[in-house]
């Protein structure tokens, strides 16, 4: 039988021993490497090419969100990869999830789930920790909704919005767009209703977190071309 190979990646020495004791019990996993870092952890899977990589979200040099996004760079060779952490906020879910991993187990959950993880993973599948698969679906539920939020928008009105999450005032916008003030003050108008927002400073503070005011203008046309 073919055992699953495995890469585990924690700074904690004492974590990863006990973790390779407990994996090496099973029949069918074995581990190949361990890394206490992100660099040794993107060197020891494109060195090994392990089957599966066993990482944790906060490590020296390099956190496990930028190692899978490296790795998926380059794109010679992927793991499965299975992320076990002690956190389970909103924000290290949705950074997981958007750089699209296998599986996400909890520290405090026991050896029964990590290993249905891996499992899973090896087969081709996703896995959830039972524990967070609520958050995720809400975080995914969410995301979903506000990316439905700029879609009611025309392409002109993202551009709008874009430029006021700049702090340019109506004027600065008008000239930038060569558009008249009258428009652009109507352009923010159906922002603001459209979006349910009171002020350009929530329309401002709704375009940096969705994304939006970080594009290029470049960037910016094609999302305008999307939603049209």
């Amino acid at each position: 039988m073919r055992k699953i190979r495995i890469v585990l990646a924690d700074d904690h020495r004492l974590f990863r021993d006990g973790l390779r004791r407990l994996l090496e019990m099973e029949k069918d996993m074995e581990v190949i490497g361990e890394a206490e870092d992100g660099d040794g952890a993107v060197a020891m899977v494109l060195e090994l090419r392990p089957d599966v990589l066993l990482f944790d979200i906060h490590m020296p040099r390099k956190d496990g969100v930028q190692v899978v996004k490296d790795l998926k760079k380059r794109g010679d060779y992927l793991p499965r990869f299975v992320a076990i952490t002690a956190f389970d906020d909103d924000d290290h879910i949705t950074a997981l999830s958007s750089v699209g991993i296998d599986a996400y187990v909890l520290k405090a959950s026991g050896m029964t789930e990590l290993l249905s993880a891996i499992r899973s993973v090896y087969r081709g599948h996703s896995y959830v920790d039972p524990k967070v698969a609520g958050k995720l679906l809400s975080t995914f539920n969410r995301r979903r909704e506000e990316r439905d939020l700029l879609g009611r928008l025309t392409p002109r009105e993202l551009e709008v919005l874009y430029w006021i999450a700049q702090g340019l005032n109506n004027a600065e916008i008008a000239k930038r767009m060569v558009l008249s003030e009258k428009t652009v003050k109507n352009h923010v108008s159906h922002i603001l209703k459209k979006l349910d927002l009171v002020d350009r400073t929530q329309a401002a503070v709704f375009a940096w977190k969705r994304g939006l005011a970080q594009l290029s203008k470049d960037d910016l046309v094609l999302v305008g071309t999307a939603v049209d």
